[in-house]
């Protein structure tokens, strides 16, 4: 039986929060921003991925070096200036800056950070991508010299990752959130409750940031934070859901800011068992209705992702390849066929019962399958057993969901070299030949164009292997009352990490 689409966006549709036409936006004369968060942060240890929310705070009160404008290109933050001295070296300026406590910020201060990433088990996010630099060689308070094991065309990129600010050195010994160079400080923290910010006397951008303080609430109940904004009870909310969308846009009094290709979702495959088979991978890269997927799930806010996950806005994207895996349910078929499989093919899915769009993409993905041939059979725990049974390699295939925080195209390797260390984020088990040697080259290659042809050859055997199998973006939204102005996006995938602009908001 197939699920009916019109059914299951019905069942959804309930749990919208019915937005009025009128709302009342009390605001106190100190133009204090509120935000309802969708969480509160675990801690505030800005080199530790502890989500979205967890990121927001921490661009809030910290700068990388460098960082990406609305456009994609990346800019100077607390860096002037950047250049690649040979394969090995690249030499970065300083900016002069201070630290939220007045005290300048200096080379010194950036090997610190570096040190403290590259060090074993600090749980830094970025301690893998930051694994090929060698040294840093300090020239002067103003200039260092970041030294690689190997070429590396990556640096740039990794200087404007989310979670490397550049903290004051030895200040985390004091408190964990260090002292930044962000647009704000940390003034109280009750857990679960409240987090209060004010603006930073020393920050480096003239007149910024223009509102004075923050006040953000966690309302880990999504349709509490969307009445919260409707209400008038905050300003801003993160982490809008897609089931309110809509209603929100209608509203005269609110705005919604989204970006359809935000984070995405993805089948991961298990080369231990079926999936070795790479035509049993493609039938199911195409055997999926991924617009239905969109329109049911995301309430349209999204977009089919039916090849690598490349943003429109960078020259390594190819539309062609883009949309690699259309639906062709009789080249599923054919594909089947010829894997001895005609007669039918019965795996496990993994999902988790805990995310709605987890499991209802579960759902769907088993409907869709089960028309060319293919017999699902779901398992769907909360997501902590969910990650272990992922971790342990249980499950023919699993339903992913994940974000890519670099618009380097070497940021894509986490997601589709199955070689890598087994984890439950991506396939395992099997290898696809040459296309770890061909990330290798990337990686080292400095020439845009030598490099976009290497990248296109990676996407064209990924493809064609299905080490992956993209499934769908899902949109970025934020919303806020028209008082507050000033809110400007990130492009595409790095969409979530739009905070980095929010020094730029005012209030009226």
């Amino acid at each position: 039986m197939i699920l009916n689409r019109r059914v299951l966006i019905q069942s959804l549709a309930a749990a919208t929060i019915p937005l009025g036409s009128r709302a009342s936006f009390a605001q106190s004369p100190e133009k204090t921003l509120r935000i309802g968060l969708s969480t509160y942060p675990a801690h505030f240890r800005p080199w530790i991925n502890v989500g979205y929310a967890g990121h927001l705070i921490s661009a809030l009160l910290n700068r990388n070096l460098l960082a990406y404008d609305t456009k994609g290109a990346l800019v100077g933050e607390l860096a002037e200036s950047w250049a690649r001295e040979s394969d090995l070296v690249w030499r970065v300026t300083l900016r002069k800056t201070l630290f939220s406590d007045g005290s300048p910020v200096t080379s010194q201060d950036v090997k610190w950070t570096f040190d403290k990433i590259l060090a074993k088990d600090t749980g830094a996010y970025m301690r893998d991508a930051a694994l090929p630099i060698e040294r840093i060689d300090i020239a002067d308070a103003g200039t260092f010299r970041i030294v690689t094991k190997t070429p590396s065309a990556t640096i740039p990129a990794l200087l404007a990752y989310p979670y490397l600010a550049i903290l004051k050195a030895g200040s985390t010994d004091e408190k964990e959130q260090g002292i930044g160079a962000g647009p704000y400080v940390l003034t109280s923290a009750e857990k679960g409750v409240e987090i209060m910010l004010t603006a930073s006397k020393h920050y480096f951008k003239d007149k910024l940031p223009a509102i004075p303080r923050i006040r953000v609430v966690p309302y880990i109940d999504e349709n509490l934070r969307v009445a919260a904004l409707q209400s008038g009870d905050v300003d801003l909310i993160d982490y809008v859901p897609w089931n309110a969308m809509d209603a929100i846009a209608a509203n005269q009094q609110l705005k919604l800011d989204a970006v359809a290709a935000g984070a995405f979702m993805y089948l991961s495959f298990n080369g231990s068992g079926p999936f070795a088979d790479k035509r049993l991978r493609q039938a199911v890269s195409y055997a999926l209705r991924r617009e239905d997927i969109v329109k049911a799930v995301f309430f349209g806010h999204g977009a089919p992702l039916a090849g690598v996950p490349r943003p429109s806005v960078s020259p390594y994207f190819d539309k062609k390849l883009a949309n690699y895996w259309t639906y062709d349910p009789e080249k599923a078929r054919a594909l089947l066929k010829a894997a001895g499989q005609e007669k039918g093919l019965t795996v496990t899915l993994l999902a988790t019962s805990q995310y709605t769009m987890h499991r209802d993409i579960a759902v769907l993905v088993q409907n869709q399958l089960a028309e060319v041939g293919i017999t699902v059979k779901t398992v769907m725990p909360d997501w902590a057993t969910r990650v272990t049974m992922g971790n342990r390699g249980q499950g023919d295939f699993a339903v992913q969901g994940i974000g890519i925080d670099s618009l380097d195209p070497d940021a894509a390797t986490t997601l589709i070299d199955p070689s890598l260390s087994p984890t439950f984020l991506r396939s395992r088990n099997f290898e696809v030949p040459g296309l770890s040697e061909l990330l290798e080259k990337g990686r080292a290659e400095f020439d845009e164009t030598k490099r976009k042809a290497i990248y296109a050859e990676i996407d064209t055997l990924v493809c064609e292997n299905a080490s992956f199998c993209g499934v769908a973006y899902r949109a970025t939204g934020y919303a806020r009352s028209k008082a507050v102005s000033g809110l400007t996006l990130l492009p595409e995938q790095l969409s979530p990490f739009s905070a980095t602009l929010f020094d730029q908001l005012t209030i009226s």
